[in-house]
């Protein structure tokens, strides 16, 4: 028996690429269904959202601007019109005071600490134990297809110019998987990580909220390019399954740059006039822009041994670190549900209630 076929997991993709062997190829059954037998509840569940998505994609410019601007999914300004007004800074100003009202729902003694994690826009821990999940990651490498999700062979630059030796997989998991994970890396959690995890998703969420996707990443990608992903808070989370060094692809992020509205709405409405549509959703920062932004925040590199636990707040500046290194970069990359700026103040405005209705009655 050859030391592939005695690992599962993490080492084995190591191995596989060392080796230089192919992944596995799920060949998706070619079988013929009726739409009836296709069809499921949850996909009955996507048709108000399938519709929404629909709707914002036909209207004009102007007209998405003006009746999305505090949805989620209208990441910039998309008429020239209101890329020369303070429409964008003012949206960002406002998702953040509605994100700041998940932290009027953090006890007394947490306050100080998830007040500076919403700040700073990240926030770290350890996991000690990772052995469970070898078996669930060999699982969904050998029964799934994966995607890029987002992270593709060339730079948003609008040149299309392939990198070569660029390779990425996300590997989703099945709901069931995903409450095993959460059960398995609960027990490692502080009490305090709800509050954190809250207060940079922008509204109050749990642990049990995350949804997990394996993620193989090797050589460079589109994700190198410093961006933000939207003018909302969002939470997204990094746990390395290997030691990562600063040649390993570490996840980075400029710390404060979340709470800068002027900045980042600057950088987007530039895109924007500029008529730069691969930057302008998820604003890019290149060149004397991208060192101007060094300059004026502190770049944190995450490294560190395998169980680091890294949250950030990706609406700030971010990006996947240089890969120099022989070994693929692997993670579980997660998240919670984006949510729009109205959902987040009503979630946030009940969360406020119920937690000084517990206060005033202790």
């Amino acid at each position: 028996m050859n030391e592939l076929d005695s690992t599962i997991g993490v080492k084995k993709i190591e191995l596989l690429f060392a080796e230089n062997i192919d992944f596995p190829s799920i060949n998706i059954s070619q079988e013929k269904k009726s739409l009836i037998e296709k069809i499921r509840i949850k996909h009955l569940l996507w048709i108000p959202r399938l519709l929404f998505t629909r709707t914002y994609r036909a209207l004009p410019k102007i007209l998405k601007d003006i009746f999305f601007s505090l949805s989620i999914i209208h990441k910039s300004p998309a008429s020239k019109m209101f890329a020369r007004t303070r429409y964008d800074e003012f949206r960002i100003l406002i998702d953040a005071k509605v994100s700041s009202m998940s932290l009027k729902a953090v006890p007394d003694h947490y306050v100080d600490v998830v007040k500076d994690t919403f700040n700073a826009g990240f926030y770290k821990t350890n996991l000690s134990d990772l052995s469970e999940l070898d078996e669930i990651i060999e699982d969904v490498v050998n029964t799934t297809n994966p995607s890029h999700a987002g992270a593709r062979p060339y730079f948003k630059d609008g040149k299309n110019e392939k990198i070569e030796g660029s390779y990425s997989a996300y590997y989703s998991f099945s709901k069931e998987y995903n409450q095993k994970m959460n059960k398995i890396l609960h027990s490692d959690l502080t009490n305090d990580f709800n509050y954190h995890l809250s207060a940079l998703a922008g509204y109050k969420c749990t642990f049990d909220d995350i949804i997990y996707s394996l993620s193989v990443v090797y050589g460079a990608n589109s994700n190198d390019e410093m961006h933000q992903d939207t003018f909302s808070s969002v939470a997204k989370g990094f746990l390395y399954l290997q030691d990562i060094g600063s040649n390993n692809a570490p996840f980075e992020y400029l710390e404060g740059s979340y709470a800068d509205a002027k900045f980042r709405s600057k950088e987007t409405n530039k895109a924007v006039l500029e008529n730069d549509s691969h930057s302008s959703g998820s604003t890019r920062l290149r060149g004397q822009k991208l060192q101007k932004a060094l300059k004026k925040y502190k770049l944190q590199s995450f490294t560190g041994s395998k169980g680091l636990f890294v949250l950030a707040n990706t609406a700030g500046y971010h990006r996947k670190g240089i890969h120099n290194s022989s070994k693929p970069r692997i993670i579980l990359a997660c998240g919670v549900k984006r949510k729009g700026v109205i959902s987040k103040f009503l979630i946030n405005l009940v969360a406020m209630v119920k937690f000084k209705f517990i206060q005033e009655r202790n």
